[in-house]
Parts: structure tokens; C-alpha cells; sequence
């Protein structure tokens, strides 16, 4: 029987800040996640809410960069619940599996007992600390609780990691300190941590962590172009990232059986302030099906049924 494949990265829901500041995607739905996986052999799914939740004034994200939560709101205190109503009227096969987006360091015990609440709908947890402006070391100290939860449901967090030295809220290297301090949660440390060598050789070294390859066509296009938003060349993995299934394929070997496939969809394109890249689901999928079965198999079956069930094995 054929390996079932995962896309361990995908958003789902809709971000008014986005819309009104230009920048796209800025919304998709469970329905349209499915089409494109019936259409490229993708079985399951990882699945979360979008970036800026509405609880900060999109008002003042778009026309003034500011991120102000409104009176009475809390970080992803509607989406988080809006998902899971949405996969239970649409995802009748029961092939997404949802996480429950967090800010670590904002009106934390809120979002621990709405978080808690939701949990029995929960498959793992999931920040994006760049584009909310919340250091991802906030889980050390005001956002531990995050923390125990996770370990308490035994739920796997997956964060979103950056190089770029503009970018205070969600270095790979902080990344990487939180995962140490809670060696029994299992991490997926987003976007192949930007190529970055040292810090791939480290997350190797690490057994609760793993590494998706989310948006990996606009990656692999950026470290072309020597963009800071990738480990400089010095530091970079040497792949040549002209061929972006060579290049899975270089990654799979540092680190086998811990690397895994993601689509982050929608925002494989990304379109904001300074940046236009398009890219589609049809693409990231082929980089994934030109591998050899056996890596492929590997990247999107083994590794994200290790990284998502441990030792309780795939859940049907």
C-alpha cells in the first residue's frame, strides 16, 4: 500500500491587516486545501489559522505598522475555534489535522485557557513570531505555560524561524534554545532554518527536533539572490539551489528521518512591502514527487508521523 503523504505547513482562515495592506495571500479556505491535495497526491495535512489574528486592529497594521490589540481581545482568541468549525463542516474524510496558533508572549493565561479548552480538537501547536512581533524567547519565561501545556497533551509546536538580522522575534538560534529547554515536546523548526549549516547540524543533534521545508521554492530562489533573509553564503549548506529537489534531497541527509515536507500554503507566494514571489502548490509538490521514492516517502510520511504521534504511532 502506497505511503500516505503530509504537507506538515499550511494555513487556513483569512487576515484582514494583510488585505488592507496589499499584501497577498491574505486568505484561503479548507476546501481549496483539499482540492489542491486530491490534485497532488497529498493525503493529510497540517493545518492553522493565519498570521495576525483579528484581535489586533488591522487598521493600524496597515497604515501604520502598529500591532495593538483591541479592548477585551486576546491573540487568536476566534480563530483558533473559527478553524475547527470549518474542518468539521467541510473535512468530511478527516484528513487535516489542526493546530492551535499561539503568541507567546501577549495575554498568555488567556490564550492557555482558550488554548485548553480547544485541546481535544488539537493535533499540536503553532507561532509565527516575525510578522506579530513576539519574541520567540517569551516561552522561556511569560509564555512558559505554552509550554506545559504542550507537554501535558502531548501536542508537537512547530515555530517559524528566521535569519535575518532584522528579525529579533524568531532567530533559528533562540528557536533552537527553547527546544532544548523542553526536550519532551517535539519541535519542527520551520523553512529548513533558512539553509543555515550550524544551525542544521545542531537540530541534528537534538532528538525532539525536526525541520520542515515550508515555502521551499521561495528559499531556494532566495539563496540565489544572496538575500539576508537566508544563512550567507559562508554559513549556507552547499546545495546547489538552482534544483530545488536536489536540494530535499542534501537536507534529507543531514538529517534523515527528521526532515520534513511542508507547503505553507498559501504563502509559498509572498507579496508585501518589498518582496513579490509566486509560487504554486503545483510546483512545491512536484520538488517533493521528483525525489526518490524512498526520500519522499521519508520527508512526508515516516518523518511527520514521528513528529506528529511519537511513540503513539499514525492515528487513523
Amino acid at each position: 500500500m502506497a505511503a500516505t503523504l503530509y504537507d506538515v505547513h499550511t494555513h487556513i482562515g483569512m487576515d484582514p491587516g494583510f488585505y488592507l495592506r496589499r499584501w497577498w495571500p491574505y486568505a484561503a479556505t479548507v476546501q481549496e486545501l483539499l482540492e489542491h491535495m486530491d490534485a497532488h497526491r497529498i493525503g493529510k495535512a497540517v493545518c492553522f489559522p493565519f498570521v495576525v489574528p483579528s484581535a489586533f486592529d488591522p487598521y493600524g497594521f496597515a497604515d501604520r505598522k502598529a500591532l495593538e490589540l483591541m479592548p477585551g481581545r486576546f491573540p487568536f482568541d476566534r480563530e483558533n475555534e473559527l478553524l475547527s468549525v470549518e474542518i468539521a463542516r467541510l473535512d468530511t474524510d478527516k484528513r487535516l489535522l489542526q493546530f492551535g496558533m499561539f503568541d507567546p508572549m501577549r495575554e498568555v493565561a488567556a490564550q492557555v485557557k482558550n488554548l485548553e479548552k480547544l485541546a481535544p480538537n488539537f493535533a499540536g501547536l503553532k507561532t509565527q513570531t516575525t510578522v506579530i512581533q513576539s519574541p520567540i524567547r517569551s516561552l522561556l519565561n511569560e509564555g512558559r505555560d505554552i509550554m506545559r501545556l504542550a507537554q501535558q497533551h502531548d501536542l508537537p509546536v512547530l515555530i517559524h524561524t528566521a535569519v535575518l538580522p532584522a528579525d529579533p522575534w524568531a532567530q533559528a538560534r533562540d528557536c533552537l534554545d527553547v527546544a532544548e529547554v523542553f526536550p519532551r515536546v517535539r519541535f519542527n523548526l520551520a523553512h529548513s532554518l533558512r539553509f543555515d549549516r550550524e544551525c542544521l547540524n545542531r537540530a541534528a543533534a537534538m532528538p525532539n527536533v525536526w525541520v520542515d521545508c515550508a515555502a521551499h521554492l521561495v528559499h531556494c530562489a532566495l539563496a540565489l539572490k544572496n538575500s539576508p533573509a537566508i544563512a550567507p553564503k559562508a554559513q549556507r549548506v552547499d546545495a546547489d539551489y538552482s534544483k530545488p529537489s536536489e536540494v530535499l534531497a542534501v537536507l534529507h541527509e543531514m538529517l534523515p528521518g527528521r526532515y520534513l515536507w511542508g507547503s505553507d500554503y498559501p504563502f509559498m507566494s509572498w507579496i508585501a512591502d518589498d518582496m513579490s514571489a509566486v509560487y504554486s502548490y503545483k510546483q512545491e509538490t512536484a520538488a517533493l514527487h521528483a525525489l526518490p521514492p524512498n526520500v519522499r516517502d521519508d520527508i512526508a510520511s515516516r518523518a511527520p508521523e514521528a513528529w506528529l504521534f511519537g511513540d503513539k504511532g499514525a492515528r487513523s
